[in-house]
């Protein structure tokens, strides 16, 4: 059988040490900051911070290069093996699309939108990694991941719209209201891979957190309990740790935490915290 490879954009947020656990290759994005251009392994949350809240700079994203897609789809192909490709929602980034160039007049290679950003992608990467291992094919793999995008649930609460608001996300009349009635607003992926406002969550930003951890764990009722992702920017340690145990009581059986990486903290910021099942 030839080798089939999982590659991955590296906004999953997975980090180096699950990457070679379930061998991923990996796309890396860019991240500006100022007039530097950085590889987002360069930069750390705390960077993003410093820029915004003290520098007053912007950081802005940008796109994996086609050109790196090509070369790894390239190396992936030229002795006969496959590549199966995950990228970040297409309507949130134009990797997806430079991927799909990049994959123009080559065979053997598939690129996904998993219609999702941060763990969406990753969890997906790593079930195409262990049906790899157990000898499914292509079509196998296709098949089955596809079933498991139709079946995500991604959402995301955050203190304030602060961030989405210096890029560009949020009006400041919308800004402007939600810090005066302490508003805290829910967001999920929806599926066309398109990030829309969910709940509003009022008062202290600890009491909302509880309120949407109890909402999601309703939600969850025919979620696979096996795994739980749980993905957060800075935030207070006790309330991250909440949310955690909440889910562990409401019986999955085991949940994974991952710290956001430069691409999306640039976009929401401090004090968010996400979670994604599957159905």
């Amino acid at each position: 059988m030839s080798k089939i490879t999982i590659s991955v954009d590296n906004t999953c947020d997975l980090g180096e040490e699950l990457y070679k656990l379930h061998n991923l290759e990996v796309i890396y994005f860019g991240v500006v900051i100022g007039n530097d251009l950085y590889r987002d392994t360069e930069v750390a949350p705390d960077d993003i911070y410093q820029a915004v809240e003290k520098e007053g700079l912007l950081p802005k994203t940008n796109a994996a290069l086609e050109i790196d897609y090509r070369e790894l789809f390239e190396n992936a192909t030229k002795d006969g093996g496959s590549i199966i490709h995950f990228s970040m929602s297409d309507k949130l980034s134009a990797s997806h699309a430079n991927a799909l160039r990049a994959a123009q007049g080559l065979e053997r290679v598939q690129v996904i939108d998993t219609k999702s950003l941060s763990v969406g992608t990753g969890i997906l990467a790593i079930k195409a990694s262990e049906m790899v291992k157990q000898g499914k094919n292509v079509p196998e793999i296709i098949d089955e991941t596809k079933r498991a995008i139709a079946q995500a649930d991604i959402s995301f609460i955050i203190k304030d719209l602060n961030y989405l608001y210096r890029g560009g996300r949020a009006s400041g009349l919308k800004l402007l209201g939600a810090n005066l009635l302490k508003i805290r607003p829910s967001l999920i992926i929806n599926k066309d891979g398109k990030i829309i406002p969910d709940k509003k969550y009022r008062g202290a930003f600890e009491g909302a957190v509880k309120q949407w951890t109890d909402d999601r764990i309703q939600k969850s009722k025919d979620a696979n309990k096996d795994l739980v992702f749980v993905v957060h920017s800075d935030i207070n340690e006790e309330v991250a740790q909440g949310v955690i145990t909440a889910f562990k009581k409401s019986g999955f059986k085991k949940v994974l935490r991952f710290i956001t990486g430069p691409t999306l903290t640039t976009h929401v910021g401090r004090n968010m915290i996400g979670a994604l099942f599957i159905n």
